[in-house]
């Protein structure tokens, strides 16, 4: 059996875009048509989608065996069978491919997405079709897009509990990189794959949500917004955390105050490594303060907080503490991630 593929955020290279691209964006047609007359789902539709891109990038050798990684419910109600999404895709595929001896593995009258995520696919990690059978089931609350949401909109999505997928389908798109030189399957591959992360662990989904709340508010403070607006790396980096970044609270805390000491230094002109005069880190210890103020933090947990990246920091304690601080436990704010 083909072992589950490590994600690479670029998996089509130049030459498929050129060769394989305008043959991926026929192929993709019929079954958005169906997607828009509401004949297929948004699961199947990103099912297919994977399909098509993987095939063509390695139709001999993109699929691997079943996989025992987590258990696939049957489909309540398919709106796609694996055999007549073969028979579909071989209308509009090249006459070389028509007949590949890899699409006989679909060719049986069994739900499309069961199948789907049944098997290990080369290059694509468990992590997708896991997201793609918890969407279905409703235990991942996924927005399918089919453009490139703003790290604003990102934020405020994972605000409200969910996450999206942005699936590109039109022609520039599949035939060009975006996104940070991403391509299009790289792209809704990597966010099936945050949305497990996200997602997978309910106790610390409800934990990133809520500081996704409090990010919010801070990322609306008018200093915040004078920052984001004169400093590009400063920008980069909080729309990161903003957007494309999943971890534990207490990281993410950690990572946020990394960002706003990084702007101070280069305000001074210093390298990360370098100190801050004692007069500019006071103002950076107020600031870092005043940034803190949508956690509602009490006293020791802010000393904690201004401990944080600091030989000062008091290793467990300060990190049990925080951890404390930033749990749902810690807060009325009633949240759902469904």
């Amino acid at each position: 059996m083909l072992r589950a593929g490590r994600f690479r955020h670029r998996l089509l290279d130049d030459s498929f875009l050129k060769t394989q691209g305008p043959w991926a964006y026929a192929c993709l047609q019929p079954f958005l048509n169906l997607w828009r007359q509401r004949h297929l789902s948004d699961v199947e539709i990103v099912a297919a989608y994977i399909f098509i891109f993987s095939f063509l990038r390695r139709p001999k050798d993109f699929l691997g065996g079943v996989h025992h990684a987590f258990a696939v419910p049957d489909s309540s109600s398919p709106s796609l069978r694996s055999d007549e999404f073969v028979d579909v895709l071989r209308t509009v595929l090249p006459a070389p491919l028509q007949n590949a001896k890899s699409l006989q593995r679909f060719a049986a009258a069994t739900p499309f997405v069961d199948h789907f995520c049944s098997l290990s696919w080369r290059s694509i990690p468990l992590a997708v079709p896991r997201s793609l059978v918890a969407w279905r089931e409703g235990l991942y609350p996924l927005d399918l897009l089919t453009d490139v949401p703003t790290p604003e909109e990102v934020l405020d999505m994972q605000a409200r509990g969910r996450r999206c997928l942005s699936m590109l389908i039109e022609k520039e798109q599949i035939l060009n990189f975006v996104e940070e030189g991403r391509d299009v399957l790289g792209f809704i591959v990597h966010d099936l794959i945050h949305a497990d992360h996200f997602f997978a662990d309910s106790e610390k989904a409800q934990a990133q949500i809520l500081f996704c709340q409090r990010l919010r508010i801070l990322a609306q403070m008018p200093t915040i917004q004078q920052m984001l607006y004169n400093d590009t790396l400063f920008r980069g980096e909080f729309h990161y955390l903003m957007s494309d970044m999943n971890s534990v609270p207490l990281h993410l805390l950690k990572t946020l105050k990394a960002i706003l000491l990084g702007f101070y230094k280069r305000k001074e002109g210093l390298s990360m490594a370098e100190s801050l005069p004692a007069q500019i880190e006071q103002e950076f210890s107020h600031f870092f303060t005043q940034a803190l103020r949508p956690w509602n933090f009490t006293p020791e947990q802010l000393s904690a907080a201004q401990r944080l990246n600091t030989p000062h920091y008091q290793g467990r304690d300060d990190g049990d503490l925080l951890t404390r601080a930033l749990s749902i436990n810690f807060h009325d704010e009633p949240l759902n991630i469904c």
